[in-house]
């Protein structure tokens, strides 16, 4: 055993490519050792801007040996009747590179075939890594990649130096023009010259004496700490935004906390800009007070220790100042306009070549927003009409010109200061929600009813024009925004089917040229949303089966889809309906081919368990129905359990294909409207059972 390290040394790389970098690196690696027949016992793998490092914790110093076996044809057709090989067996340990003393035999599904039978020894680790190492690095799938000076492959950066050792054994190789060496380069700054590294074991603690802290928890404690220090300095409350903290760990190699503070007459400016400015712009973390109000300080991270601390504080400062001094004037700008009188400028931004103008975009919401208001009985339509007329009008102020970021948030603050209902004012920030992952949701029912509008105009609208994400690429966030309605619908309890939804978006943009029919649309973005809704249901830990079942009978209509799951996985004996399902999959299989009504004859029972689950299901099946529609899915699966014992003595005691096709075929019925009735609740045959 061995341990191995890797460092790829680039120019700093954007923070946003390295978390997903480490995990398509290691996927790759530990893959790809896999294949090697290379055991080891830990990866661990570490990012700065302008390092990767992974080290690997007893790496096995050799392959382990592979048995590989190779069907030939059948011994009847390799040999003779006395015993001599036929052509088909010289051929076959011809292109195995072996005699025909050489082949062995093998029982396969039944029949024996001759086989060859090799061993295929282990190579040393150090001789395959190489190839394996060019392989990935070429691999990473960055969002962006670039070419430099005169080489062909691609990286996020250009790559500056390789570590690669093995133990103490340099593992040499060449890429993108750079050979592989045992020495890496730190601190741009604070340490000029290459740093020699002889094994694995000192490369943390040598890189932390040349101002490179490599591990990552270890670099977040000293973010951490530093703000916690300034905290108490300034009796202050940071921003601690997670998402931020790990821009600033991916950004910093050696990070060395400062206080800046600015004049406090820019806390005049609404606190959204003031902390975009800082946190996006920046990377600054603004501090509150105790009533949660700005003060004027922030905090941010050098990349070095710097000779005199004031300087550097003395340039932040200088550049925040003039960072806030053009959102001042930006927003005593933006309050001198009507957000009214915006409407008619949309017509002068295109939303999409393909798609027309924000104009177009922002009346077919119009359209979209009504057809919903109506299925949701929401009856102020005239305020629907003016929170869709000034939705998009933030886009056309100074503000949200300079901070995209803004847009929304100062749709809302406007609308606000000029006096507009705060329903209005607050959809026009929350149609823009869920921004992400772990966004928040739209509270009010105006503004998820325009979050519902605004992401099913664009789904349908790209789609009608042929433009689908692809693999990784999704340019227009499609993905996100058709999650984005799957979670309003889920959280705000909205029944709407989504397949008029999208007919009613398709109609609104009869103005779009060169689409597809509405057939086809359809049928992708319908696919499309409950894939979406599929994994998302997976990824909050819902049994797979469970949610593929209720897609397939309740797919079109998301919050219904999603009650029948919830009543689902909240059965109180999960068991006792599994042993249901047994059943109900005989009853599944033997009828799968009739597609017909079969209508049952209580005359033709023969014997009693036939009459009693005839009995039992006319007995249930009008309140079962009733459950269903009136959306009483826990209640509904009581219904249906209480079918097993009938099922079950019923395939015990009852010869189903009976020699009389008559009775045969009265048999197939009744299982038949059993299998109509349970199918009602999901598709409840593709319900696994452990």
């Amino acid at each position: 055993m061995a341990d191995f390290l890797l460092e790829i040394g680039t120019e700093e790389i954007p923070a946003r490519f390295i978390e997903p970098e480490k995990e398509a690196f290691l996927k790759l690696f530990t893959d790809g050792l896999v294949t090697l027949r290379i055991d080891f016992k830990k990866i661990d793998i570490q990012a700065t801007p302008r390092r990767l490092a992974v080290y690997v914790k007893d790496m096995a110093d050799m392959q382990k040996e592979a048995k590989t076996v190779k069907f030939g044809p059948p011994v009847h057709r390799a040999f003779d009747a006395s015993g001599n090989p036929t052509n088909a067996a010289i051929g076959f340990a011809k292109s195995q590179g072996v005699t025909i003393d050489a082949l062995k035999k093998d029982i396969k599904d039944g029949i024996e075939f001759v086989i060859v039978e090799k061993i295929e020894k282990g190579l040393p680790s150090k001789e395959v890594l190489p190839e394996l190492i060019k392989s990935i690095i070429s691999q990473i799938p960055f969002q962006k990649k670039m070419r430099w000076a005169q080489e062909t492959m691609e990286y996020a950066r250009p790559i500056q130096w390789i570590l690669a050792l093995f133990d103490e054994e340099i593992i040499k190789f060449e890429i993108a023009g750079v050979k592989s060496s045992n020495f890496t380069w730190c601190h741009r700054f604070l340490s000029k010259n290459p740093v020699e590294i002889k094994n694995p074991h000192e490369y943390r603690d040598r890189l932390r004496k040349h101002y490179i802290i490599i591990d990552e928890s270890e670099r977040m404690d000293i973010i951490e700490k530093g703000i916690d220090d300034i905290e108490k300095r300034t009796n202050g409350i940071a921003y601690r935004e997670p998402e931020l903290l790990k821009e600033i760990l991916y950004i910093t190699e050696y990070p060395y906390p400062l206080l800046g503070t600015f004049d406090e007459s820019f806390l005049k400016i609404p606190k959204e800009v003031l902390i975009n400015v800082m946190k996006s712009h920046q990377k600054y973390i603004p501090l509150k007070n105790h009533n949660g109000n700005l003060i004027p300080y922030f905090i941010f991270f050098a990349n070095t220790v710097p000779k005199e601390d004031a300087n550097v504080i003395k340039g932040n400062e200088k550049v925040l100042k003039a960072r806030l001094a053009d959102a001042s004037f930006f927003f005593e700008e933006d309050t001198k306009t009507n957000l009214e009188e915006l409407y008619n400028k949309l017509s002068s931004i295109i939303f999409h070549v393909k798609l027309g103008t924000l104009k177009q975009k922002v009346d077919r919401i119009t359209e979209i927003g009504l057809y919903i208001s109506d299925i949701l009985n929401y009856e102020d339509k005239e305020k629907l009409k003016k929170a869709v007329h000034i939705l998009k009008s933030d886009l056309l102020t100074h503000m949200v010109g300079e901070f995209p970021e803004l847009q929304g948030t100062m749709g809302r603050i406007y609308a606000q200061i000029q006096g507009y209902d705060e329903d209005i004012a607050t959809a026009i920030e929350e149609h823009y929600l869920p921004s992400g992952v772990n966004s928040n949701l739209p509270e009010t029912t105006l503004g998820s009813i325009l979050a519902i509008a605004d992401k099913i105009d664009s789904l349908v609208a790209f789609f009608s024009v042929g433009i689908l994400p692809t693999g990784n690429l999704d340019p227009y966030a499609l993905r996100r925004q058709a999650l984005g309605i799957i979670k309003i619908t889920i959280n705000k309890s909205f029944k709407i089917n989504i397949e008029d939804l999208i007919t009613c978006a398709y109609n609104a943009g009869s103005h779009i040229q060169e689409r597809i029919d509405l057939k086809e649309t359809k049928r992708s973005l319908i696919d499309f949303i409950q894939t979406r809704f599929k994994f998302s249901m997976i990824e909050e830990g819902h049994r797979q089966d469970f949610v593929e079942g209720v897609l397939d009978v309740a797919g079109k209509d998301i919050y219904d889809a999603y009650r029948r799951l919830i009543a689902l996985e909240g059965q109180k004996s999960i068991e006792e309906f599994e042993k249901l399902m047994i059943g109900f999959k005989r009853v599944f299989n033997i009828t799968k081919q009739i597609t017909d009504a079969l209508m049952v004859n209580p005359g033709l029972f023969k014997q009693d368990e036939e009459r009693l689950l005839f009995e039992l299901y006319t007995s249930k099946k009008d309140e079962f129905f009733d459950f269903i529609d009136r959306g009483l899915y826990s209640e509904a699966l009581t219904v249906l359990i209480s079918f097993k014992e009938n099922i079950d003595r019923f395939f015990d005691n009852v010869f189903v294909m009976d020699k009389d096709e008559k009775i045969r075929n009265n048999r197939l019925a009744l299982l038949k409207n059993i299998k109509d009735m349970f199918l009602r609740y999901s598709d409840l045959s593709k319900i696994r059972i452990d």
